[in-house]
């Protein structure tokens, strides 16, 4: 069986290698013939040996297939069915635990999907709505299920409400289209007037702005009528943290989810108690939630934005255009076509 390997030593250094095929699946997991994977930051932080243990393990953790076989206690699903997976092999519902966190796939010594063929829990996979394809359905695990989260399970949005979404990866647009489906009125901040422009017109966007402009909270309360923003999904963190808060409507919601402006924030403590500011740590979600995800998703029958696909064999490739953050929305890797 073909399959990536990454060691935590560079981009450079992910491998194509083979490994014995998984033949028959344990109890209650199934066998999966991997169609496509989607790539995350996370991906890129694995790669480089930026996230966790550096062991060697199959690479990627988000994918769609096919179900070829199930193992013993399986009733759920049938050779055939097209499925998507959960990022944890194990969290069911609810908060996180301990224990569930060390399941989480792809890096800390845990293997990943960027394989020909996988096995998994039963329970940790979700049905594909049957508009999308393998490659859209592999881009919901992290992405999706992570804005899901920030917007829904957490941002609890409602009509009506403004939704701060900053940049223009696979969560973000997730995010905003997520928030238009509640009824949200979106304000996108990228640095790129061209991203803005596409972005802007697909998903009709109330206002865009360059998040690189010094008085952006000012803006934020112009832009709102000096109510702020509701919910922010903040994928920056580092100062663009405490910027957020200080943009937050009273009761505002922020959901932080990335560090790509760095691990440390001085925040202004005033700002959150006076508009009584939430800030939650979104480390996407459980199999409960994916569920939910999934069933809103085809309901309102929607598609996600995807940039660029690669074929297998150019999945170097394709980790070096996401590290470049020349795309918008997700980048895909091709199994099956």
């Amino acid at each position: 069986m073909k399959c990536y390997i990454t060691d935590g030593s560079g981009i450079q250094n992910l491998s194509l290698a083979n490994r014995p095929e998984p033949t028959e699946p344990p109890p209650g997991e199934v066998l999966v013939e991997v169609h496509a994977v989607s790539l995350n930051y996370r991906d890129l932080m694995v790669a480089n040996g930026k996230y966790g243990k550096k062991d060697p393990i199959i690479a990627g953790s988000d994918m769609a297939g096919v179900v070829t076989k199930v193992g013993q206690n399986v009733t759920e699903f049938k050779a055939g069915d097209r499925v998507l997976n959960a990022p944890f092999r194990c969290w069911p519902a609810g908060t996180l635990r301990e224990e569930w966190a060390k399941t989480f796939i792809g890096g800390n010594g845990v293997d990943g999907v960027l394989a020909e063929k996988i096995t998994y829990p039963a329970a940790s996979l979700v049905k594909i709505p049957s508009h999308l394809s393998f490659k859209q359905a592999a881009t919901f695990p992290i992405a999706a299920l992570t804005a899901w989260s920030a917007v829904v399970t957490h941002g609890r949005v409602r009509a009506g409400d403004w939704v701060l979404v900053h940049g223009t990866g696979g969560v973000s647009l997730f995010a905003l289209q997520i928030a238009k489906m509640h009824g949200g009125r979106i304000i996108l901040s990228t640095s790129s007037q061209e991203k803005a422009a596409i972005v802007g017109e697909k998903y009709q966007v109330q206002e865009t702005f360059d998040y690189n402009r010094e008085n952006w909270p000012e803006l934020i309360q112009e832009i709102t009528a000096g109510h702020g923003a509701d919910i922010i999904v903040e994928v920056v963190g580092g100062a663009s943290l405490a910027k957020s808060i200080q943009a937050a409507a009273y009761g505002g919601r922020v959901a932080l989810i990335g560090v790509l402006g760095g691990t440390d924030s001085a925040i202004n403590v005033r700002h959150m108690l006076a508009r009584q500011v939430t800030v939650r740590g979104i480390f996407m979600e459980s199999t409960q939630e994916l569920r939910s995800l999934v069933r809103s998703w085809e309901s309102a029958g929607l598609y996600p934005h995807i940039d660029r696909s690669f074929p297998f064999e150019q999945a170097q490739q394709a980790y070096q255009y996401l590290q470049s953050q020349k795309h918008i929305g997700k980048v895909v890797i091709e199994l099956k076509s």
